[in-house]
C-alpha cells in the first residue's frame, strides 16, 4: 500500500470510531466522556491529516504497519489481523476507558509499540 493510501486509511479508522460513539450515545446518553471522546478522535484525525508526508513518526508507523505484511513464521494475515484488533481496541475506548493523548506524537508511538509487540512476537516463533 502506498503511504498516501495508507494515511488516508488510518485518518478514515479514527473518523469511524469517533462516528462509532453516537452508537454509545444511544446505551449510555448520560455519560460525558463519549461526546469529549468523539470529539477528541475527530481532533486525532484532524493532526494527523495535517502531517507532512516526511513527518517521522507518521512514516515510522507506515513502515512498521508495512513490515507486519512480510513476518515469516505467521499465516497469511495473521500478525496483520493481531494488529489490527490492537488498533481498533484502543480507538474504541480512546477518550473513555483510555486517556486522550497530548499530542498525536504519543498516539502515533502507541501505535507504533503495538506493531513493534506484534513483530517481535512473531519473529520469536520457533
Amino acid at each position: 500500500m502506498q503511504f498516501e493510501t495508507w494515511k488516508t486509511a488510518l485518518i478514515t479508522e479514527i473518523e469511524t470510531a469517533a462516528d462509532n460513539r453516537a452508537e454509545m450515545v444511544l446505551a449510555d446518553p448520560d455519560d460525558p466522556r463519549i461526546e469529549k471522546s468523539q470529539k477528541a478522535l475527530f481532533m486525532l484525525a484532524d493532526q494527523i491529516r495535517a502531517l507532512p508526508s516526511d513527518d517521522p513518526e507518521l512514516k515510522a508507523l507506515y513502515r512498521e504497519e508495512s513490515e507486519l505484511s512480510q513476518l515469516l513464521r505467521s499465516q497469511p494475515g495473521e500478525p496483520e489481523g493481531r494488529y489490527r484488533d490492537a488498533k481498533e481496541d484502543l480507538l474504541a475506548a480512546y477518550g473513555v476507558d483510555h486517556a486522550t493523548f497530548e499530542t498525536v506524537g504519543q498516539f502515533l508511538k502507541v501505535l507504533r509499540d503495538r506493531a513493534d509487540e506484534t513483530i517481535s512476537e512473531f519473529r520469536l516463533r520457533v
